[in-house]
């Protein structure tokens, strides 16, 4: 077994789980001298809550955290989908651009840098009133979710695991108060890939032309046809970006640019 020399970390997003790359997996992990590393963000699949409130800011030092502890001195290539992808967002911005040395490629797939409550004044009456009905489905799933939890098991039946809908109910909340625009300078040397879908009706395009308009160097990867679960939908192109990164990430080793992260968490 060779040693390993890059890790990938994958970071899921909202009411899924780690499984959720298993398709991309499939493709990318014939590589053995790369350690991949995935894991249930808290309150979803395996992982318990815990006692924080819902905020992607706790995400983002799990995240952290988990560097530390199975990240070692290895370059990392960061990839998250969705909230995920947010964790990992959040997470430079909390690392800042002297401790991101030893991030050495991001994949930001179908996500944002927020604004995504559709309640705000500055949205047209029709978006308002979808962005009201979520907030009190979200609402009703927190104060009677055993009721809420049935129809949803009735009506949506799914073999993956989802969190209780009291916990996805306090994360799509989190979702809603994210904000991290105007904050990504530390990515500002980073290599980063962003994928959208066309028909991504959760997350649109136009988040991603945000997010390339603040990472102006950022290669943007449009997956036509696609809606907002990409790993799932796209795998392909999913794992061939990642193969690139790590290639990058190798590349950038072999001419001494590996580093270690510092991140302090509380």
């Amino acid at each position: 077994m060779d040693e390993p020399d890059v890790a990938l970390v994958l970071a899921h997003g909202w009411q899924a789980s780690a499984r959720v790359w298993n398709d991309v997996l499939m493709r990318t992990t014939l590589d053995s001298r790369l350690r991949v590393i995935t894991y249930d963000q808290r309150g979803h699949g395996a992982s318990t809550h815990g006692r924080a409130p819902a905020d992607i800011s706790v995400l983002a030092r799990d995240l952290a955290a988990l560097l530390t502890a199975h990240a070692g001195d290895l370059p990392v290539v960061l990839a998250g989908h969705s909230m995920g992808a947010m964790s990992v967002l959040m997470y430079s911005l909390q690392a800042g651009p002297t401790a991101l040395t030893q991030t050495a490629g991001v994949l930001l797939a179908s996500t944002s840098t927020g604004r995504l409550d559709l309640r705000r004044h500055d949205q047209p009456a029709l978006t308002r009133v979808l962005g009201n009905a979520r907030s009190a489905i979200a609402s009703a799933c927190a104060t009677a979710p055993r009721p809420v939890q049935y129809l949803r098991n009735t009506l949506r039946p799914s073999a993956e695991p989802r969190p209780p809908l009291e916990i996805a109910a306090a994360w799509y909340r989190a979702i809603l108060d994210y904000d991290v625009a105007g904050l990504l300078d530390a990515l500002t040397n980073t290599p980063v890939h962003l994928i959208t879908g066309t028909q991504d009706r959760l997350i649109p395009p136009v988040h991603t032309c945000r997010l390339a308009a603040e990472l102006p160097h950022a290669r943007i990867h449009v997956a036509e046809g696609a809606g907002h679960s990409l790993p799932g939908e796209r795998p392909d192109l999913v794992a061939n970006v990642l193969r690139d990164l790590v290639k990058d990430a190798r590349a950038r080793q072999a001419e001494g640019g590996g580093g270690r992260s510092q991140l302090q968490t509380a």
